[in-house]
């Protein structure tokens, strides 16, 4: 009977041993996926990371040429106001001889007469 007994206490701490192998081994496959699915997750990540900083960079690259000819613009409507001021006052120079011209002419008609 003992002998029966510690047979089946054996064969029951077998089965024990080979249950916790078994989820020993199922732990060890899980852990593996794991690692390989955020070694995949990662890798996707940085991908994303590393398209977001060239959109990134292309966006401040437009940005800094939109600026660029916000500036040019500037620089362009200031010189074209230059441009009609220096006319308006040559044109006023201009308006201001005539006028002259015309006081000296009248001037030199109202010598005649007396």
């Amino acid at each position: 009977k003992r002998a029966k007994r510690d047979e089946g206490g054996e064969r029951e701490r077998n089965e024990t041993k080979e249950g916790e192998r078994e989820r020993n081994e199922t732990k060890k496959v899980k852990v593996s996926e794991t690692r390989r699915r955020r070694v995949k997750e990662n890798e996707k990540r940085n991908k994303t990371k590393e398209g977001e900083s060239e959109r990134n960079e292309t966006k401040e690259g437009e940005r800094e040429q939109s600026e660029t000819k916000v500036c040019e613009r500037e620089r362009n409507e200031t010189m074209q106001g230059e441009i009609e001021r220096n006319e308006r006052k040559e044109g006023e120079r201009e308006r201001n001889e005539t006028k002259e011209g015309e006081r000296e002419r009248n001037k030199m008609k109202e010598d005649e007469r007396e």
